[in-house]
């Protein structure tokens, strides 16, 4: 089949539509039923950056003859937007959030949403008596485990403390409050927050349901989006509301799994298009991007291939020293790392242009590790960020992980994110100030600003013009799959002019 050739496909509603045979192909699987002719009841949709994932499920839905279909959503907005453009009256589209409460709501009738709830567990278990901060590690600590699977041991407690920076400090330690009574603690809070109390939070609407096997098949026809994001309770509810002889479509790009560091299953494409002997069907052509850029995109990902009518764009390298100038309002400057971020900001604001840096809740957290460090001044600040940043990672480095070095960058990142952050300040009241003026949540933008941003905060988004800065890819000089995948998402988000920014911004 000619992966690039485009024919007319004849819809109610969109006659004028013109699909790719990749489309059609993934239409004709839907049409097909459960009792079709596919070769696999089962299907996986591998698709890349830019190439109407989104368009294609809702309009192959329509094919399916299914009777009870659910398109799993990662989050309220996103179901909620897909809800309103399902036209297949036998579909919704739901968040498995909102699919695991109402199995929780079968089996515990009246039970209310409670988000003080997992504090409340770990204060039973650790006693009134308890530190509040050592109250609120262990309640952590419980949340994080709740995304891989329904029955942690102790050893993967452990791993998930030291993995997520969930570990008492040193003068905690000396306390008797060392990771492992934490780790025991938490797994006692899981233990009752699996048992009816009248509550739940947020968190044990996908785990509880999995742990109590609660998940019974409802669905005839279960598409799952975003599959590479997704954490392992969130995969385990999505297959199993699936009815035995029913159908799983799961579709997702694998080339954009970046999401290790935070419990997403990187490998769960490949994974469950084995466990569940699916069919693969491909969407490689990008609409997005102009065709200079996806040869670029090309050196990482073959498959990826630019429609007909893309235009060429515009591929260039630029020196850091001329970033601030060229970049435009609306443009996105996109570093593998925050730290490199806080310089650039603050020069395009120096220079008199709107400048942002994409990610509240990286605001949040710099503000909590501040909270956490106590100290007074910002010489002091910085000798106990150095310390907070020494023991975290001979923390992460006992454990002997592989996932332990993706958690050192972060970690790393954040100490030199506070660092650039503090430079130049006179006091704490000012860094404080700062982080909350800088960091902000942009949801495609609205033009006026230039946004400085994550590889991993620019997902999803997509800008005209997008400056990368080429010394923040491949830390230490990795070249693994992960650090490919970061490569390719950053340079996939240009529409029309992507920069290659070379050399250290300073």
């Amino acid at each position: 089949m000619n992966t690039g050739a485009f024919q007319e496909l004849k819809l109610s509603d969109s006659p004028d539509r013109v699909w790719s045979d990749q489309q059609n192909a993934i239409f004709d699987w839907f049409s097909a039923g459960a009792l079709g002719k596919c070769r696999s009841r089962n299907l996986v949709v591998r698709a890349r950056a830019g190439t109407g994932k989104t368009t294609t499920i809702l309009e192959a839905i329509n094919y399916a003859p299914e009777q009870k279909i659910l398109l799993c959503a990662f989050n309220k907005k996103i179901a909620t937007e897909l809800g309103a453009k399902l036209r297949n009256p036998f579909a919704c589209a739901k968040t498995l959030h909102g699919v695991g409460f109402s199995f929780i709501l079968r089996n515990w009738n009246g039970v209310k949403v409670d988000d003080e709830r997992g504090i409340r567990l770990a204060r039973r278990v650790l006693g009134d008596s308890s530190p509040d901060a050592m109250i609120l590690l262990t309640k952590r600590l419980a949340a994080i485990a709740k995304s891989g699977g329904p029955n942690p041991t102790l050893a993967d407690m452990v791993d998930f403390a030291y993995t997520f920076d969930i570990c008492p400090d040193e003068t905690w330690e000396q306390d008797g409050w060392t990771v492992e009574r934490i780790a025991v603690a938490a797994l006692q809070v899981l233990d009752l927050a699996a048992q009816r109390d009248g509550t739940i939070d947020f968190d044990d609407m996908v785990w509880v349901p999995t742990r109590n096997l609660w998940v019974r098949g409802t669905y005839d026809l279960v598409v799952i989006d975003e599959a590479q994001d997704m954490n392992e309770s969130q995969l385990l509810l999505a297959q199993g509301v699936c009815k035995k002889g029913g159908r799983v479509a799961v579709v997702g790009d694998d080339r954009q799994a970046i999401y290790a560091f935070r419990g997403a299953d990187s490998s769960s494409i490949d994974r469950l298009k084995k466990e569940l002997n699916a069919e693969e069907l491909g969407l490689t052509i990008t609409y997005r991007c102009p065709s200079l850029v996806v040869d670029l995109a090309r050196t990482l990902v073959p498959d990826f291939m630019a429609g007909p009518s893309n235009p060429k764009g515009s591929l260039l390298q630029l020196p850091a020293t001329k970033l601030v100038e060229t970049a435009k309002p609306g443009a996105f400057i996109l570093s593998r790392k925050n730290a490199p971020l806080v310089g650039v900001c603050l020069s395009l604001l120096k220079m008199g242009k709107r400048a942002k840096i994409n990610g509240k809740d990286i605001g949040k957290n710099m503000l909590s590790i501040v909270k956490k460090l106590k100290a007074t001044t910002i010489v002091q600040f910085l000798t106990k960020l150095q310390a907070w940043e020494d023991r975290t990672i001979k923390h992460l480095l006992a454990t002997k992980k592989k996932s332990a070095e993706a958690r050192i960058q972060i970690v790393e990142d954040q100490a030199d994110t506070l660092r650039a952050l503090a430079e130049g300040l006179r006091g704490m009241k000012e860094l404080e100030a700062r982080i909350t003026d800088l960091f902000t949540e942009v949801a495609g933008g609205d033009g006026s600003a230039v946004v400085c941003s994550s590889v991993h905060r620019s997902k999803g988004l997509e800008a005209d013009q997008v400056f990368v800065l080429e010394s923040t890819l491949y830390p230490g000089g990795q070249r693994g799959m992960e650090e490919q995948n970061i490569h390719y998402v950053a340079i996939t988000r240009a529409k029309k002019e992507l920069f290659i920014v070379q050399g250290v911004f300073s």
